[in-house]
């Protein structure tokens, strides 16, 4: 399934994040980051995969991952 059949704007979700971050300054970005990811994990309700998406995210710092 692509993203774009989840109906996900990841531009919309990217821009979400980079605001988050300017409004806690980089002193507070990792923390931000960590309880959105938390939430965010919470929201899918499947461990396995949020933690493909941890694994994948290593990986790739460079791109992003589009799930089959």
């Amino acid at each position: 399934m692509s993203d774009q059949d989840r109906n996900v704007d990841l531009e919309a979700v990217y821009a979400a994040l980079a605001e988050g971050i300017d409004a806690h300054g980089p002193e507070h970005s990792e923390m931000f980051l960590a309880k959105a990811a938390l939430l965010l994990a919470e929201a899918l309700g499947d461990e396995d995969r949020a933690l493909r998406a941890i694994a994948d995210a290593q990986r790739n710092m460079t791109g992003m991952r589009h799930p089959d």
